[in-house]
């Protein structure tokens, strides 16, 4: 399996979670996590010490293989041809092996050939951008996990500016909740603005149709596809009665 994506995404996160449900399910299993500048200086100390057999017998052992960062083989040619008779041995012992990546094998530029196609034996997954409510989701369940609560405006205020990256937004999130201690300021999205503008160049200003909708669905307490809908619900309709704007004549 390879797991790519930009950075931020969780790559890591989640083929951690995969060692920790295999290892959860089957105690009996071995699963061997390791970034690959790690696997990189343990080769090389393995050559210095003219150990390298013991190094691959040690590897070809475990029962799950986690190498993270892949990309950063490129251009090392003792470590990928070392890497090459690890992965082979483990994949014919129908051993399971985790690369992740920041990008898809096929451009993994540096790379040889063979370990390319290798790679791609195996399921990919391509770990996209969240959407929207996808970020909003994320903050909140942070935001449990933690105990805090922010209102509703300031989240998605967060959510709408921070979209590339996850790390970021529980980053903002860590920094609002601690300005607002210091600082003894209420959190809206006045401070919210304040960290943002720290985390990105530029705070967008364009307002899409799809943020309009959800602050005026929040606001409210309504769902936001009851806003389009056909219903005549009193408190719907006059909740969605918005007047058009026109030039006079």
């Amino acid at each position: 399996m390879v797991i790519f994506g930009d950075v931020g995404l969780g790559k890591t996160h989640l083929a951690h979670a995969v060692g920790n449900e295999v290892l959860k399910l089957h105690d009996n299993k071995s699963v061997l996590y390791v970034s690959s500048e790690k696997f990189t200086g343990q080769i090389i100390d393995s050559i210095k010490n003219n150990a390298v057999n013991d190094f691959v017998n040690f590897y070809q052992m475990v029962d799950v293989l986690i190498v993270d960062d892949i990309q950063f083989l490129a251009n090392k040619q003792k470590t990928q041809e070392i890497f090459f008779h690890i992965f082979n041995q483990l994949h014919q012992g129908g051993k399971q092996i985790i690369l992740t990546s920041d990008r898809p094998p096929k451009d993994l530029d540096g790379m040889e050939e063979r370990l390319i196609s290798r790679f791609k034996w195996g399921l990919s997954a391509d770990l996209q951008v969240p959407d929207f409510e996808t970020r909003v989701a994320i903050l909140e369940s942070k935001m449990n996990r933690e105990g805090v609560e922010l209102p509703n405006s300031v989240v998605e205020f967060i959510c709408y500016h921070i979209q590339n990256n996850i790390r970021e937004l529980e980053g903002v999130l860590v920094s609002v909740i601690a300005q607002s201690s210091l600082n003894r300021r209420e959190i809206d999205v006045d401070l919210a603005k304040e960290v943002v503008k720290n985390f990105v160049t530029q705070i967008n200003k364009e307002i899409t149709l799809e943020f309009i909708k959800n602050l005026v669905a929040d606001h409210f307490d309504l769902p936001v596809e009851k806003l389009g809908g056909k219903t005549r619900k009193r408190q719907i309709v006059i909740t969605g009665n918005f007047h058009t704007w026109q030039k006079p004549d």
